[in-house]
């Protein structure tokens, strides 16, 4: 059983998806980022680059998509994204949402660079340095580890292919459970 971080504190639910989805192996990851997030922002940057890497790698090798082993987070988001479908079979002759869905994934991209940027240059665990690092607080870390959730969130979304899809949807609908006490609701996830 997968325990959710405590009401109040910063929780990943695309990547909680993921995991229930069959990426088990990202949840030390995502139980890191939701904890360093608050109590070591430098950290949260390497640990949400590393949960979008290993959930790309893992979409491809999946899908049997060949990537190099040396291919950057960039090149492997690019690849999941040109190979999943993200236009509904219903929209896929509307052009205009076509085009707004591709600039979306661009500003995903974009955003996705950054956090790579983010942790090439404030990560706490990445590449050694000569000196001191600029240190950032839980507001940058926040904004990172949100914009890999997403992008997690979205490539398993796509990912499932459609006889998995009533499996994944009852396991999802198992996942959360909310229990309210007075002003703090706690999730429980049952996987």
């Amino acid at each position: 059983m997968v325990s959710a971080p405590a009401a109040g504190d910063f929780m990943m639910h695309g990547a909680r998806t993921a995991m229930a989805g069959g990426l088990l192996h990202i949840e030390e990851q995502v139980k890191g980022i939701e904890q360093a997030v608050i109590e070591n922002p430098s950290l949260a940057f390497d640990l949400a680059k590393t949960v979008v890497e290993s959930a790309c790698r893992a979409i491809l090798t999946e899908r049997k998509i060949s990537f190099g082993f040396e291919d950057d987070l960039p090149r492997l988001f690019k690849s999941v994204t040109t190979h999943l479908p993200i236009l509904p079979v219903a929209a896929s002759s509307e052009i205009e949402t076509r085009k707004s869905l591709a600039q979306t994934l661009n500003g995903l991209h974009t955003a996705l660079q950054g956090v790579c940027e983010l942790r090439n240059a404030c990560g706490f665990a990445s590449h050694g340095t000569a000196g001191p690092r600029p240190l950032m607080e839980s507001v940058q870390a926040l904004l990172a580890a949100q914009a890999a959730d997403a992008i997690v969130g979205l490539c398993i979304s796509r990912s499932v292919r459609p006889h998995q899809i009533r499996g994944l949807s009852t396991r999802i609908m198992k996942i959360v459970i909310h229990t309210s006490t007075t002003q703090t609701s706690r999730c429980r996830f049952l996987i």
